[in-house]
């Protein structure tokens, strides 16, 4: 049996709304990281939470978040999404198709954008998602850092979510958990005082445990017109 076989479902559903995802486990469900090139050239990373047909996903080496759905079952991959800028605007979209591994823990997938870029990207099953995440254990004070844009949110224990940035835009939402005995969360956040960029946006997140007692919050959110990927590192408390 994979070590993935107990998160697939008989039926292979398509996309969803972020919504509905507390509906059972579909194929595919995940954490997905790996690597990809463009055009034959370099290795860039790549970050995925698949989650009911969904996609929230992230490249830093490339500076793209993307949004949009994914269906597959044991033995074939298909993805289509929108590409932004991260913390910027969409500017394209791609279309993914390829197989999965016979231990159901890898992809390969051969992909093509509109700007006629192309390549190969492969993923491998990341079996911290299967680690769960509660609400309570996030409460406190988050700050992302070294990109253009500083941020500091505060959690409470019900996963509410407030907070600004260096730039003055203020973030008010919300963190849900999407099922139990998973490492996913799903996000709702309003940007407000923030020029062009206001709006709501959507997405997903997850928790990485550190080597030390910090550890990070992968949160990626888009809306109709930007793309947004922060990792947030837990500020504690001081004895």
């Amino acid at each position: 049996m994979s070590i993935r076989s107990s998160l697939y479902c008989s039926a292979l559903l398509f996309a969803i709304p972020m919504s509905s995802l507390a509906l059972d486990p579909q194929p595919l469900d995940g954490l997905w990281r790996g690597t990809f090139d463009i055009n034959n050239q370099g290795n860039y990373d790549f970050s995925a939470l698949y989650i009911g047909g969904e996609v929230a996903a992230w490249s830093v080496d490339t500076n793209v978040v993307y949004r949009g759905t994914v269906v597959g079952d044991d033995k074939t991959y298909q993805s289509n999404m929108v590409m932004y800028i991260r913390d910027g605007s969409m500017f394209g979209t791609v279309e993914l198709n390829g197989t999965v591994g016979n231990d159901s823990a890898s992809i390969v997938a051969q992909y093509l954008t509109t700007g006629d870029d192309r390549g190969t990207l492969g993923l491998i099953y990341q079996p911290l998602f299967e680690q769960p995440v509660s609400l309570p254990d996030l409460k406190g004070l988050w700050e992302s850092s070294g990109t253009k844009i500083d941020l500091s949110i505060n959690l409470d224990d019900a996963g509410k979510i407030e907070g600004t940035d260096n730039i003055n835009c203020n973030y008010y939402g919300q963190l849900s958990q999407i099922r139990p005995g998973i490492n996913a969360l799903s996000v709702t956040l309003e940007l407000a005082s923030c020029s062009t960029a206001d709006g709501h946006y959507k997405g997903m997140a997850y928790i990485e445990h550190g080597k030390d007692a910090n550890y990070t919050l992968h949160l990626s959110i888009t809306s109709d017109y930007f793309g947004i990927y922060y990792p947030l590192r837990k500020i504690l408390s001081k004895p």
